[in-house]
């Protein structure tokens, strides 16, 4: 593993090219992440370092700060983070990310957090403090550690984002549940999913987004090499014999997506099965343009900041 600095040229707060954050100021603290998850689309980007390598924007606190006293508006909320996870489990990425977030919370400004990592106490500590302008989202599509840990090999285990969750709610937060992305065959089933759904339930979990798989050049090879040739991957391919092209507005860019009517059908069973556990599921028309329009992760988030957005703009 390599880890090290880098300085940051540019602004702190940055558009992102998905869809659904395009309106959005989010953070990137770092290049790279150790997570290495096969279905990662940040690895096939051309500034993507290389596994085991993380650097780190030393200098984006300070000059965050720099940035927030010059702007005129404030943006409502930030998200944290398009390319990689901020709760990597490197001291050096854990402290940038503190430092970034404990300033936009002092300036009232929210944070949006999208993680697959273990939230260490401290974190727990400063979003108890500011807890109206947190909202957390977890990104967890098994309970089963022999199928996350090769999907998945340097990621928080599944027990360890259940008790993430069980974490937040116990200081007054209730994150949303990210089943994405979802692979077919492996992560979709009905005892899978579930199994899942039963443990969320007991944790008061009552929404979650919900996504497949796609597949790009780089994703089909990281595939290749955490399944190797196995039964297993070939079992996921299977499903994407009858794939479509499928273009993302916001990247300009083309991936394969299962064919539209599995997604459909599939989409509705799972929707099905959350319900009978009190769970709302939907399906985000920024991942999904052919199934639906509504960008629903985006209306969910300006529900959770509404009234800060009222008062500021988003960037």
């Amino acid at each position: 593993m390599q880890i090290g600095f880098i300085e940051r040229k540019g602004h702190v707060l940055t558009r992102s090219t998905l869809k659904c954050l395009s309106q959005v100021a989010s953070i990137n603290p770092t290049l790279g992440c150790i997570h290495q998850c096969a279905y990662c689309y940040a690895r096939g980007y051309s500034i993507y370092p290389g596994d085991g390598k993380v650097f780190v924007y030393g200098n984006m606190p300070e000059n965050l700060k720099k940035e927030l006293s010059h702007r005129r508006k404030l943006p409502a909320y930030v998200f944290f983070s398009p390319t990689c996870d901020v709760l990597q489990p490197i001291p050096q990425v854990l402290n940038v990310t503190y430092e970034l977030m404990h300033t936009l919370l002092e300036y009232g400004i929210g944070i949006n957090l999208l993680t697959k990592g273990r939230i260490p106490a401290k974190f727990l500590q400063l979003f108890g403090q500011f807890k109206a302008l947190v909202h957390i989202q977890i990104g967890i599509t098994t309970l089963n550690r022999n199928i996350q840990k090769k999907i998945e090999p340097y990621a928080a285990t599944p027990q360890e984002r259940i008790r993430n969750i069980e974490k937040l709610c116990a200081i007054g937060i209730t994150p949303e549940i990210k089943l994405d992305p979802l692979i077919p065959g492996l992560t979709d089933t009905q005892s899978n999913l579930t199994a899942l759904f039963q443990a969320l339930q007991g944790l008061g979990v009552n929404s979650m987004g919900i996504n497949y798989l796609f597949l790009r050049p780089q994703i089909k090879k990281n595939l290749y090499k955490a399944l190797g040739n196995s039964p297993i991957l070939q079992g996921i391919l299977k499903h994407y014999q009858n794939s479509k092209s499928l273009r993302l507005l916001a990247e300009q860019s083309r991936v394969v997506a299962l064919d539209v009517a599995y997604r459909k059908h599939a989409y509705e069973q799972i929707s099905e099965w959350a319900s009978a556990f009190g769970i709302y599921a939907y399906v985000c028309g920024c991942k999904n343009p052919d199934i639906t329009e509504e960008p629903l992760c985006g209306i969910n988030w300006g529900q959770h900041f509404e009234k800060i957005s009222e008062q500021k703009h988003l960037f």
